[in-house]
């Protein structure tokens, strides 16, 4: 019964801690779910469903990238909201994890064309 409660509630405050709106900068050109993201300032919508998360990065009210990623936890919260990147022979750049604010949970991306969760 404990292991259930536990269960439990360790997948309500995954959900709490991505259920609200949030947003982004991106200061440079990058790749989502292999789409080129603008720079810009963006609201964040995260669907959580366990440990898979379903991202929507909106401007200006329009969803121009949607990708599914991981839950992951992280030992410390982080005092700013982060993107981390992988970068690609190319050049460019790829998102592969973004930490928000004050959160102990970050969705991590597979950025090798392979899909999370699926």
């Amino acid at each position: 019964m404990k292991k259930i409660v536990l269960v439990l509630l360790v997948c309500l405050l995954a959900l709490s801690a991505f259920g609200a709106e949030k947003s982004l900068t991106i200061y440079g050109k990058a790749m989502l779910n292999g789409q080129t993201v603008a720079p810009g300032d963006y609201k964040v919508a995260v669907d959580v469903k366990g440990t898979t998360a379903e991202l929507k990065l909106i401007k200006s009210g329009k969803t121009v990238a949607t990708v599914t990623g991981e839950v992951v936890e992280l030992k410390d919260a982080p005092k700013d909201t982060m993107l981390m990147y992988q970068a690609n022979a190319d050049g460019s750049r790829t998102v592969k994890e973004i930490q928000f604010i004050n959160e102990k949970q970050a969705i991590r991306f597979v950025t090798d064309g392979g899909a999370v969760g699926k």
